[in-house]
């Protein structure tokens, strides 16, 4: 019986059935488009797809920023998804100001616009320039949310952040954004989370 079904799974696949952990990472990228709080959902329902290995809190330019590194990459919808990265707009604030959440891939934001160009029709579908694309179509009645491909600038980093951004102000049904240790139930390092966070507010 065994030697019958792995042959006629292979062959599904072939034709266009994606295995489990690939379309479930196929789901949690197409949620992201949306920039709700339904992207978090998706994403802890389809965690099996991502094997993290490492995880990073720190803070960078009044920013804290959680990062989730996926070991192996992903490889779905054309991209190399290599991590999740989450940040936070602090400004010295009793609230965080501004909020980002996506995923981190080997592209460039051009490839990127490329990868996903079915999904975002139209003559002109994104604006911007090398450095950084953002989707046209954008969130009515949210004029501060966007979806876009960034170049990092952080040193030793390439490829594009495929997330979204917004002001607290156009946060909708996202706030708060959920912890990253609860999107992904990985084990935390907890003495580096607070060495973190101390280092952060001393600076």
């Amino acid at each position: 019986m065994f030697r019958v079904v792995v042959p006629v799974l292979g062959a599904l696949w072939s034709a266009g059935f994606a295995p489990p952990a690939v379309a479930g990472a196929e789901r949690a990228v197409e949620a992201l488009f949306a920039c709700d709080r339904t992207f978090f959902e998706v994403l802890s329902r389809e965690r099996a797809a991502f094997r993290s290995q490492e995880v990073r809190t720190f803070f960078y330019e009044h920013q804290r920023i959680d990062i989730v590194k996926f070991d192996p990459p992903v490889e779905v919808l054309g991209l190399r998804l290599t991590g999740y990265r989450q940040a936070l707009g602090l400004n010295y604030g009793l609230q965080p100001s501004s909020f980002s959440w996506g995923f981190q891939v080997d592209e460039t934001p051009a490839g990127v616009a490329l990868a996903l160009s079915k999904y975002f029709p139209g003559e002109t579908p994104f604006r911007g320039t090398m450095n950084m694309l953002e989707a046209t179509r954008g969130f009515p009645g949210q004029p501060g949310k966007l979806f876009a491909f960034v170049k990092p600038t952080q040193a030793g980093e390439t490829g594009a952040y495929m997330e979204c951004h917004t002001g607290r102000n156009d946060l909708g049904d996202v706030e708060p954004l959920p912890e990253v240790e609860d999107l992904f139930f990985e084990t935390w390092d907890s003495q580096s989370r607070w060495l973190a966070w101390i280092g952060g507010w001393l600076n």
